[in-house]
C-alpha cells in the first residue's frame, strides 16, 4: 500500500526544481535516515513510480514518467498549499478509488475493506478542504478534484502491472479492484497469492474442455482456494459469449451451485461497465430454471443442452 512517505517524497520531488537527486540530498532534505530515505525508494521504484541509475558512487532518483504521476504533478504543483501526501495516502488512496460515482459511507467501507470509523475520518478530513461533497448520505468528489479517482485507479493498476510482470508476460486485465486483480497472460506461475482460473481448470472441477485459451490467474488474498461460483464468474468476465455461457451451465449443473451463492459473488466480482455480470448469471439461473423457456440469443435451445449435459454425464 501506498503510504504517507511515499507521497511525501513523490510530492517533493515534483515540487523541487531538480529532475533527479541522490539519496542523501533526499533524506538531507526531508528531515529523513538514510536507511528509511532509501527504503522508500526502493518501494517507490518497486511499484514503478520512481527509477533510479546510478552516477559514480551515488544513486539518483527521479520521477517515472507515466500517467498518474504526471496527474499527481499537476494537482499537487496548481493546489501547493493543500497536504495531499496526507490526504490521499493508506486508507485514503483507497477511498478516493471507489468514488468513481456518489458512495455512502457504509458503501465505501464495504468496498475498501475499512472499518466505518476510519472512512468517516478520512472522509471529514477531505469534506474540510473542499476535495470531496456530500449530499442526501452520499459522497463525491468536487471539481476539481476528481482527477483523483483516475490518479489513485492509475496508480493502484501500475502497481499490479509491476507485480504481475514479475511472473508473466503478455499480461491483459480483465478485472481489478484496489487489492485483487483477474489477468491473462502466456506463462504459467506458481507464486503465492496467484491462482489459475478459468477455462484452463475446468477439468478440476469435473468439466473438461477443449481449449486453447490464454492462462487467468487471480491476484488475491482473500481466499486460498477458487470455488465453483468464483469459477462461473471469472469465465464471464474473460468472455460471456454463448460458448462459455454453457460452459458455466454444466459447471453449475455440475456442482449445484446455489443460486443466492452465484449472485452473491456475481455482485462481488464488480466488472467493468461492458459486462452486466450480475445480469448475465439471472439470466443463467433463470434458464435452468426454466428448463430453457427464458430464451436469449447466447444461451442454447434446451434440447441441444440436455444433450450437451448427457455427454458429460450431468443430470439436469
Amino acid at each position: 500500500m501506498v503510504e504517507k512517505s511515499h507521497f511525501t517524497l513523490l510530492s517533493y520531488f515534483i515540487e523541487s526544481p531538480e529532475s533527479e537527486m541522490g539519496i542523501s540530498v533526499l533524506a538531507d532534505q526531508l528531515d529523513w535516515s538514510p536507511g528509511h530515505t532509501s527504503r522508500i525508494v526502493s518501494e517507490l521504484q518497486e511499484y514503478g513510480f520512481v527509477q533510479t541509475k546510478q552516477s559514480g558512487r551515488q544513486k539518483l532518483v527521479s520521477l517515472a514518467r507515466i500517467e498518474p504521476i504526471e496527474q499527481l504533478e499537476g494537482l499537487i504543483t496548481e493546489y501547493s498549499h493543500m497536504d495531499f501526501p496526507g490526504l490521499i495516502a493508506g486508507s485514503g488512496l483507497k477511498l478516493l478509488y471507489y468514488l468513481d460515482q456518489d458512495r455512502t459511507a457504509t458503501e465505501l467501507a464495504g468496498l475498501s475493506n475499512s472499518s466505518r470509523a476510519t472512512v468517516y475520518r478520512r472522509l471529514d478530513d477531505l469534506q474540510r478542504v473542499g476535495v470531496v461533497g456530500k449530499s442526501k448520505s452520499k459522497y463525491r468528489l468536487n471539481e476539481p478534484f476528481e482527477i483523483l479517482q483516475s490518479i489513485t485507479r492509475g496508480l493502484i493498476h501500475h502497481e499490479h502491472r509491476r507485480e504481475a510482470e514479475k511472473h508473466a508476460s503478455k499480461i491483459n486485465f480483465v478485472w481489478e479492484t484496489h487489492d485483487e486483480y483477474l489477468f491473462a497472460c502466456d506463462s504459467e506461475i506458481n507464486a503465492e497469492g496467484f491462482y489459475l482460473t478459468g477455462p484452463a481448470v475446468f477439468a478440476d472441477f469435473d468439466v473438461p474442455l477443449l481449449t486453447r485459451d490464454r492462462r487467468h490467474y487471480l491476484r488475491t488474498d482473500h481466499v486460498s482456494e477458487i470455488t465453483p461460483a468464483d469459477l462461473v464468474c471469472h469465465t464471464l468476465l474473460i468472455d460471456d459469449g454463448s460458448r462459455y455461457r454453457t460452459y458455466c451451465l454444466l459447471l453449475m449443473q455440475r456442482h449445484d451451485i446455489e443460486d443466492t451463492k452465484l449472485r452473491e459473488r456475481a455482485e462481488y466480482y464488480m466488472p467493468e461497465p461492458t459486462v452486466d455480470l450480475p445480469g448475465i448469471v439471472g439470466e443463467l439461473l433463470e434458464y435452468v430454471e426454466t428448463e430453457g423457456a427464458v430464451q436469449t440469443e447466447q444461451l442454447p435451445q434446451w434440447e441441444d443442452f440436455k444433450q450437451t449435459a448427457k455427454e458429460y454425464e450431468i443430470t439436469l
